[in-house]
């Protein structure tokens, strides 16, 4: 490695020091707002500031952008699933994901037993 080469590393890092100093401050700052009561969007856009901090540490600390293309769709994929499971108990309260036969608990929340012709 040549000299002015690290001196380009060493810029790079300190400029992602600099931008995980200011997203810090900005999620400090983003927690003391109140967005309406809307907690979705609050949690929203947590979420996001810290997915940047995450790829700024991902990318330029664990040199991922320098990797294949397979490491970044299985880490799009990753975001996906997990959005996906995010969404799942939203689904349930919506009771899109509930049917008739899958009945659990009764009205007073006791546990529903079915007996049936099996042991």
């Amino acid at each position: 490695m040549s000299h002015d080469n690290i001196k380009d590393h060493v810029k790079v890092y300190w400029n992602v020091f600099y931008a995980l100093l200011v997203l810090t401050v900005l999620t400090v700052a983003v927690s003391y707002f109140e967005f309406g009561g809307i907690t979705w969007l609050a949690v929203g856009v947590g979420l996001l500031i810290a997915g940047v901090k995450g790829y700024l540490v991902a990318s330029e600390f664990m040199h991922l952008n320098d990797n294949n293309p397979t490491i970044n769709w299985t880490l799009i994929l990753t975001v996906i699933f997990l959005l996906l499971l995010f969404a799942i108990p939203k689904l349930w309260e919506n009771d899109l994901v509930t049917s008739d036969t899958t009945v659990l608990f009764d009205e007073l929340g006791q546990d529903k037993v079915e007996y049936g012709d099996h042991h």
